[in-house]
């Protein structure tokens, strides 16, 4: 089943206008005139966070009231940076996430994540390592990986952004979810590029590391998928999701301001506290640790004691702002290898604690999120906790997971 009604949420995107009046016609043909057919015990923690540690509530917190209605956004800046756009065009284009590996063999192959706009790292596969899905909007990465399978936390991220998902096969539910459930379109380098030779590429023979791809080949996908799905607008694919996502993408534009994230250059007056370094305790030696970095005035990340490096740039992967989402997590019998491990799901919609670190500092407060906008963060007396403008990590716990930080 999948996490909620499949619907294609709207939001505007200038690249996808571009499809023919002849399939405009032969999609309203159709509408008109055809019939579609649980993990490890783990010990509480306070709801207070301390100066040198945080930890989610143990009890179930009371709905907060709803956001106040959201400020419009500068059309200059990139909405989910909130920095000048090199090219304004870039603005409407649909944001692309990027399924990535993470495991200890993988890690010292990761290519493009400090151009992301935003990333999500996340538990998977029995509670045993974590994953990444990176997102890019603002900048057209030309290498990307290595490009891994697709899991639960994809189908809520990539609704609440209204992006489009790129992935390498996955196990057989969630793939059948993301191609014939969901209201996004889903490219599977499995099914798509078998061979790897025109949406992805492949450097090398060791399947945990040698898939990559780029923003600009993946546009290539939705642009040579339109035109398929204008000559051949029966296909399951084309008719069951596609077209309708393209449809909705054209008639029912989602509010710029709704589909962007708060910025500020400078941060919020209500901090909990200083934090110049963060540790994200993730199981069997995955741990994260952030540092302050002061003359960037940004986070660099460490995974299992090691600098995390980019390395298509060699520079040490970086973050401006670093967000702790608490969130719930189910073990289910969906089995993601041969080994019989199991998947987790993580519920993502909803509200739940938060802590946002900016600035060397660490602001506490709840997240709230849904499948129509990106999630928002609020502090005290439901003060949005801006972002410092720039790149986003989200590193996704279980609620009853420590962290630390001081």
């Amino acid at each position: 089943m999948p996490p909620h009604p499949v619907q294609a949420p709207p939001g505007p995107r200038s690249r996808l206008l571009a499809a023919t009046a002849f399939a405009i016609a032969l999609i309203a043909l159709i509408s008109t005139g055809c019939d579609a057919e649980g993990g490890p015990a783990e010990t509480p923690t306070p709801t207070k966070t301390p100066a040198a540690q945080a930890a989610a509530p143990t009890e179930t917190p009371t709905p907060p009231p709803p956001p106040p209605t959201a400020t419009p956004v500068p059309a200059n800046l990139a909405p989910y940076t909130g920095l000048p756009l090199v090219d304004p065009s870039l603005q409407h284009e649909t944001p692309v996430f990027v399924c990535l590996n993470n495991d200890t063999v993988s890690r010292s192959s990761h290519f493009g994540l400090n151009e992301a706009d935003i990333t999500y790292e996340y538990i998977v596969d029995g509670f045993l390592l974590t994953r990444i899905t990176s997102m890019y909007q603002s900048v057209p990465a030309r290498e990307i990986g290595p490009v891994r399978s697709a899991r639960w936390p994809n189908i809520h991220t990539t609704y609440m952004f209204d992006g489009l998902l790129v992935c390498s096969g996955g196990s057989d539910e969630i793939r059948y979810m993301l191609r014939n459930e969901v209201g996004f379109p889903y490219l599977d380098a499995d099914i798509e590029d078998e061979f790897s030779t025109t949406y992805f590429y492949s450097v090398g023979d060791n399947y945990r590391t040698r898939l990559r791809t780029s923003v600009d080949r993946v546009r290539r996908w939705v642009d040579d998928k339109i035109h398929t799905c204008s000559v051949s607008p029966l296909l399951p694919y084309c008719l069951e999701i596609f077209n309708p996502w393209l449809e909705s993408q054209r008639h029912n534009p989602r509010p710029r301001e709704l589909a962007s994230l708060s910025f500020s250059e400078s941060p919020p007056n209500f901090a909990a506290g200083g934090a110049a370094t963060i540790h994200v305790p993730y199981p069997e030696g995955n741990s994260v640790e952030w540092r302050f970095d002061a003359a960037s005035g940004r986070y660099l990340r460490f995974q299992s004691g090691a600098p995390h490096i980019d390395q298509a740039t060699g520079r040490q992967i970086s973050a401006d702002n670093v967000i702790i989402l608490f969130a719930e997590h189910e073990l289910t019998n969906i089995v993601e290898d041969s080994l019989g491990t199991r998947s987790v799901k993580i519920h993502l919609y909803g509200f739940g604690d938060v802590r946002v670190f900016r600035d060397a500092m660490v602001y506490e407060g709840t997240w709230r999120a849904n499948d129509q906008s990106p999630p928002r963060w609020f502090g005290p007396g439901e003060q949005p906790i801006t972002l410092r403008p720039g790149r986003t990590w989200i590193q996704v716990v279980r609620t009853n997971d420590r962290i630390s930080y001081q």
